[in-house]
């Protein structure tokens, strides 16, 4: 039976029968993380196992890189907060691994 799991840098999920109940943890991941500061080797991944996760196989993968286009209307610094750029998640095309 597949099982489901987000996984972070730093953090994993409880594991999920339902792949719609995973990808929902996977985009509130992303947001929780967003909120909670991330840097440029933060990731979410949905994951996916048939073994207890001894093997499993990347479902979704998403990466935070610069914001250029936000950046370019302001700043961090320039808006109060202490971080030196906007951020965003950028899905990662695993059909090409």
């Amino acid at each position: 039976m597949k099982k489901y799991r987000v996984d972070t840098q730093s953090w994993g999920s409880k594991e999920f029968d339902d792949i719609d109940k995973a990808e929902a943890c996977y985009e509130y991941t992303k947001d929780r993380q967003m909120s909670e500061g991330i840097d440029e080797s933060s990731f979410v991944e949905l994951v996916c196992s048939e073994d207890d996760f001894e093997d499993y196989v990347v479902i979704k993968r998403a990466v935070a890189i610069e914001d250029v286009e936000r950046m370019t209307k302001c700043t961090p610094k320039e808006e109060g907060y202490e971080w030196d750029y906007w951020a965003k998640w950028q899905e990662v095309d695993l059909s090409q691994r």
